[in-house]
């Protein structure tokens, strides 16, 4: 008896077209959100900048929330993944902490029109104020991450409100210094600028966490 071979599912042609599709207006998105706001931005202008039509929109998406909202949860997640390869396998509290900077930073500087899109969204500027008790999901699963990566080195118990408003700390610091930096100036000078105020954060944040 001949054994039947099962083929692994491959997308066909026609869901290979509609991911380019659904990837071009999202990119068509992050590009308009970034440039003019999401709040002043309209449907017909991000199509316009995809060159596709606005029939073709409501087919991926229900309305402008829902991109913005699938765009977020993107960036997060590629935020996420930066922040932990940078962090790789620390052996102190100040290590891990500055793996977490290098990353938010290196992220933020390779990714302007994602940044853009995180500040519009409220998250960095909620993280910024400490505001851990308003946040959707994504940005709860941001936070979760920064702590799981911080938590094996501080001392036991350790309050989660206060992890989590040490990664407020994190993204509320480099956030803040590249709102203006990132205007002014260039990517290389920005990573010398930072440094004196990396020191004297990274002390502050390790004492403050160290603390009974």
């Amino acid at each position: 008896m001949n054994e039947v071979v099962t083929q692994p599912d491959t997308p066909n042609r026609s869901q290979r077209r509609a991911s380019k599709t659904r990837n071009r207006l999202l990119k068509a998105a992050l590009s308009v959100f970034s440039e003019i706001g999401t709040d002043a931005a309209t449907i017909e202008m991000i199509t316009q900048r995809a060159d596709l039509g606005k029939g073709t929109f409501y087919r991926h998406f229900a309305d402008k929330n829902e991109i913005v909202g699938v765009l977020i949860e993107q960036c997060i997640d590629d935020l996420v993944e930066a922040v932990s390869q940078a962090a790789g396998e620390p052996h102190s509290l100040r290590e891990a902490l500055d793996g977490l900077v290098n990353g938010h930073m290196e992220f933020f500087l390779g990714h302007r029109d994602e940044y853009v899109l995180l500040f519009q969204g409220r998250m960095l500027l909620k993280l910024d104020r400490g505001l851990v008790c308003d946040l959707d999901q994504p940005y709860e699963n941001y936070l979760n991450r920064i702590e799981e990566l911080v938590r094996p080195f501080l001392p036991a118990p350790v309050d989660s409100v206060k992890v989590k408003r040490l990664a407020c700390a994190i993204a509320g610091f480099v956030s803040g210094f590249l709102s203006f930096a990132m205007i002014t100036m260039e990517p290389r000078v920005v990573r010398e600028s930072i440094e004196p105020m990396r020191g004297a954060f990274l002390g502050g944040v390790v004492g403050f966490m160290e603390r009974p």
